[in-house]
């Protein structure tokens, strides 16, 4: 079934997955009322900086309160951990190597079928406000209406960049418009009243905020951490501890990330004045996290859980019961098969990920693995660094994650990584070709190998990227 066959059937008959865990299962939800769905995702949030999630410094109640009211997911993890194979990862379904999405400024090809596009068949209206990073070089780019938009009807945002206090924004039509506040809150606005032309049908809204990617440059009134404020991880070298531009990126971090959830709070209180709330889903998670000290690196695009590990929290109170927290497995690929599953419609055949509605709706789900990739053009070979884990810094790699263990290999297959989760979360120990660990290493490698497999990757031979057709 070719992809306008897809579309045309879509809402008809449901289509069963084409690939899901090596032994694990798709776990379906129960028929509910098609909600409305609003996707909130900031740009570079871990997992780790909030509240809800054990953060003793940020503060983020409005956050917090969406996962008491819903489920908080424990162990979610993104596909790819830079923006564009991420990005495209959560609307496609699909692996970087399937899309051709290996690295940032590539354009999602036509041809993918989005979350979008489902929903739009099905009688949703569907808008994005906020940053793109699916067409290509562009910077800040506009993104014509048509194929380019993969779904989205109304589009206000632009392809890629980080402007917050000197925002270029391009509205629906084209017009290029310099908004007076931070950006944020101007995207957030744009969201209201979207919400609000739109309340008497069934709405998909993408809001792509630009925080608390860097520059860590919160507004004025949230600008309140100073370096005595900090309370490091355990696994920032000192050296880290003490560098004044480490310091300073994470307390501007935390006030982004504070920015963004007075700004979920404006959100929620919207969905009630005006009766949405209750058969709303409230998504909030991130392409990917940032490390800011951890094993010694910055930023983004290791597989470490800093930079793999993303939250997730949902709320829908007619589908979900409240106050659940999930250890289920899960990842950005799995979403978008899962949310179409959840509001009863059909999955395309060529995704790559897993039904996993059922745990979006709070069950717990067993998922023997995750599959994961990173910096998938950088085909070199970096010696290893010293100590904990900071060998994560080298070319391509492939990684698996279970719910205990988590292993790395590089382009040439040797492994990289090797760390026990359970009894050491912050990985400070690789255990990585150790003779202790020979059998549980062999056995990790081969459900690697087996998931690359299955999902037609090539590694390690290269892939290649998306010719943006």
């Amino acid at each position: 079934m070719n992809r306008r066959q897809f579309l045309e059937a879509l809402g008809i008959a449901s289509l069963g997955l084409a690939f899901g865990p090596p032994t694990g299962r798709a776990a379906k939800s129960k028929p509910l009322r098609r909600p409305n769905i609003l996707l909130l995702f900031p740009d570079q949030w871990r997992r780790q900086a909030l509240g809800c999630y054990g953060d003793p410094v940020v503060r983020t109640p409005n956050l917090d309160r969406l996962g008491r009211e819903g489920v908080i997911f424990d162990r979610c993890y993104t596909t790819n951990p830079v923006c564009t194979p991420a990005r495209a990862s959560l609307l496609t379904g699909r692996y970087p190597h399937q899309t051709g999405l290996i690295r940032n400024n590539l354009r999602l090809p036509a041809q993918e079928v989005t979350l979008a596009e489902c929903l739009r068949q099905a009688g949703y209206v569907t808008g994005y406000i906020g940053k793109w990073h699916l067409d290509g070089e562009a910077k800040p780019g506009f993104v014509p209406p048509g194929e380019r938009r993969q779904g989205f009807d109304y589009f206000e945002g632009f392809n890629r960049g980080h402007w917050y206090h000197n925002a270029r924004y391009f509205t629906n039509d084209g017009t290029l418009v310099r908004p007076e506040v931070f950006e944020s809150f101007y995207q957030t606005d744009l969201a209201l009243r979207f919400m609000e032309r739109h309340r008497d049908r069934p709405f998909f809204l993408f809001l792509a905020w630009g925080p608390p990617h860097m520059p860590y440059r919160p507004p004025k009134e949230f600008d309140r951490f100073r370096p005595e404020d900090l309370q490091w991880r355990s696994n920032v070298p000192e050296e880290m501890r003490r560098d004044p531009r480490t310091i300073r990126e994470l307390c501007g971090y935390y006030g982004l990330c504070e920015t963004l959830d007075h700004e979920v709070g404006r959100l929620l209180k919207f969905l009630e004045e005006q009766g949405l709330a209750e058969n709303t889903l409230v998504l909030f998670t991130a392409d990917h996290g940032d490390c800011h000290g951890s094993h010694g690196l910055r930023y983004k695009g290791h597989p470490v859980e800093e930079s793999l590990g993303i939250p997730l929290l949902l709320r829908w109170p007619e589908g979900i019961p409240a106050g659940r927290r999930s250890k289920t497995l899960i990842a950005l690929i799995d979403l978008m098969p899962s949310l179409l599953s959840l509001c009863g419609l059909p999955v395309p055949e060529e995704v790559g990920g897993c039904d996993l509605s059922a745990a979006l709706q709070g069950e717990e789900v067993a998922v023997e693995a995750l599959y994961t990739e990173g910096r998938m053009q950088h085909l070199r070979v970096v010696p290893p660094g010293r100590g904990g884990v900071t060998g994560a810094r080298y070319g391509a790699w492939r990684a698996v994650v279970t719910p205990r263990y988590k292993l790395a290999v590089d382009f040439t297959g040797r492994v990289r990584l090797l760390t026990d989760l359970q009894e050491d979360p912050y990985e400070l120990h690789n255990l990585a070709d150790r003779p202790e660990h020979a059998a549980l290493q062999q056995d990790l490698l081969a459900l690697l190998r087996e998931w690359g497999r299955k999902s037609g990757d090539p590694f390690p031979k290269p892939v290649s990227p998306a010719s943006g057709a």
